[in-house]
């Protein structure tokens, strides 16, 4: 048996069975080359320059405009000091200045940490010292948080920008602290210094990761993880383009950028494709509703959150959304009558992949059309990655249909955690000659190869000695006609251990019809007796992240405030 200590590898590692789920034709495995970033965005601007890449609220760029308004950019950089290795941050939402700054910090060796455009300013200041940021990239709209926080850092440059090229919108008395974006790339030439990088060791990016335990964590991605998670679901596109007959990739683009989903699938990605990204700085529906009547795009890679306020939204029911051929879910899990609704409004199956920070992101991806319509997997690993089920506590490997943590290897995922390396410690292991990361998941696998995301593991119900998976019932509650969201968590309880809550947004149609009683009726008609919500809250919204991940942590936060103060 080839193994690494006592762990040993299962058979359907060894002989990855999820090739078998792959359609006729798609590779079984690709080469990554050793290439930096900016050798691949220079690639493309070189092959596709003259070619609109990107369309922002109405203003059009070519790929050979942005690579020159980055080559300024990293010449100012280099001129202010920045230097290979050096930490840059961007505090920005997606915009043509995102891009812009994100290829010129890349193309003088510097690190890129972007920072997430909802934090306040304590969590900027966090990020900013834990990455030791010295120059910021922000907009004038946040250059309040900065100046409230920048004596408790160590920024040197603050460059301030606006989002649509005019005026910057800061106090005359802050104007000699901050350096205008639009002037440093108007009066620095396109021609930085070339800085040799090796792809396999210097880092690209620093991602901070949601601190769902603790304080967040910078996950450490080269230029090869970035590199080799956007060749590894490259045939993806190419194949689907293919079989659908789709000359050209037009994508709605309005991932985070801050986050390596929005990086990979459509900075990198955007770039090896040659794809077509009608961006948006921020999701508002009605813009995006009335971009694909007006493009026509054949691609939306999105969330579940926005699939829901998009479908729910009155405007939808003037849009046609035939022309999505290709709409993929991350991020977080879809509920599968989200699924069956989108496949009855468009015609066209719903995909659905998983990740995470520390795997740049993409792990496994279930393309519809491609690798089968299979309600509720996120499809089978993606090239050159392996995947297996353990036992969370041990790491040893458990038999296929079995739930357990998943675990992945493959070059997308990252080198560790920066400057943390025990935390590192704690999320790899070896096995098989291996190195192994954990990602924290309840998942299983089938006879075909295909995963199956069960739950977090920190987030299962301890119920009278049951244990109770929040996402299973949240499957449930989106049957209810009368839901549009929900999400259920565990509220600590002396008697039960934990008892269990629900958090409901209702359609707009059935506000003030349905009381939190009839959500507990239906659940108890629907869930087994240990199963279902003894608690119903119906709310506005629910608490997301920027990539459209319900924040269950900030729910339990105010369940504990809540019984502090009634105690």
């Amino acid at each position: 048996m080839f193994s690494f200590g006592k762990t040993k590898l299962p058979n359907y590692v060894k002989k990855k069975i999820w090739l078998k789920s792959y359609p006729p034709g798609y590779p079984q495995k690709i080469k990554v080359p050793k290439k930096s970033l900016p050798e691949v965005f220079r690639e493309a601007a070189e092959k596709h320059g003259d070619v609109v890449s990107t369309i922002f609220y109405g203003k059009e760029y070519t790929r050979k405009q942005i690579m020159e308004m980055s080559d300024r950019f990293a010449t100012a950089l280099h001129n202010l000091g920045v230097r290979k290795g050096d930490v840059v941050a961007i505090y920005l939402p997606n915009s043509i200045h995102f891009m812009v700054a994100y290829y010129g910090i890349l193309n003088i060796g510097a690190t890129v940490t972007a920072i997430s455009p909802l934090f306040v300013p304590r969590e900027v200041a966090y990020q900013l010292n834990d990455s030791g940021a010295e120059t910021i990239v922000t907009i004038d709209l946040f250059y309040n948080n900065v100046k409230q926080i920048k004596d408790e850092t160590k920024l040197k440059n603050v460059i301030v920008c606006n989002l649509l090229g005019e005026r910057l919108q800061v106090e005359r008395e802050d104007l000699d602290k901050i350096l205008n974006f639009d002037e440093l790339i108007q009066k620095n030439p396109p021609n930085p210094p070339k800085v040799k990088i090796n792809p396999t060791e210097d880092v690209a990016v620093l991602l901070y990761t949601g601190g769902t335990t603790g304080l967040p964590k910078g996950a450490m991605l080269t230029h090869y993880n970035m590199l080799a998670n956007a060749l590894q679901i490259k045939p993806i596109t190419e194949m689907l383009n293919k079989k659908l007959g789709i000359e050209r990739t037009v994508a709605i683009s309005v991932l985070p950028w801050y986050h390596s989903y929005g990086q990979t699938v459509e900075i990198v990605a955007g770039a090896l494709l040659n794809i077509l990204g009608i961006c948006f700085s921020q999701f508002d529906p009605v813009p995006i509703l009335e971009a694909i009547q007006k493009f026509r795009p054949n691609t939306f890679i999105a969330v579940p959150a926005i699939l829901i306020l998009l479908l729910n939204h009155p405007k939808s029911r003037e849009v046609d959304f035939s022309c999505l051929k290709y709409l993929n879910m991350g991020a977080a899990p879809t509920p599968l009558e989200l699924a069956r609704q989108w496949q009855q409004l468009s015609s066209n199956p719903l995909s659905e992949g998983y990740g995470l920070t520390e795997a740049s992101p993409v792990t496994h991806s279930r393309c519809a059309q491609l690798f089968g319509d299979v309600p509720g997997s996120v499809g089978p690993p993606i090239l050159n990655t392996l995947a297996g089920i353990v036992d969370p506590d041990t790491n040893e490997f458990l038999p296929i249909g079995e739930m357990g943590e998943l675990v992945v290897s493959g070059p997308q995922v990252m080198k560790g955690y920066w400057n943390r390396p025990e935390e590192t410690a704690k999320v790899f292991f070896k096995a098989g000659g291996v190195r192994w990361l954990k990602t924290g998941d309840l998942a299983r696998m089938d006879e075909n190869g295909h995963f199956y995301i069960m739950d977090r593991t920190k987030d299962i119900i301890k119920y009278k000695g049951h244990s109770v998976y929040p996402r299973e019932l949240e499957e449930i509650l989106f049957e209810n006609e009368a839901v549009m969201d929900a999400t259920v968590i565990g509220v600590p309880d002396p008697e039960a251990g934990e008892q269990i809550k629900a958090f409901v947004v209702l359609k707009p149609e059935y506000k003030g019809q349905v009381t939190e009683d009839d959500i507990i009726y239906w659940c108890r008609e629907h869930m087994a007796a240990y199963k279902y919500p003894r608690y119903v809250e119906i709310v506005e919204f629910l608490p997301k992240s920027m990539v459209g991940k319900t924040l269950r942590r900030v729910l339990r936060e105010q369940e504990t405030q809540k019984a502090r103060v009634s105690f």
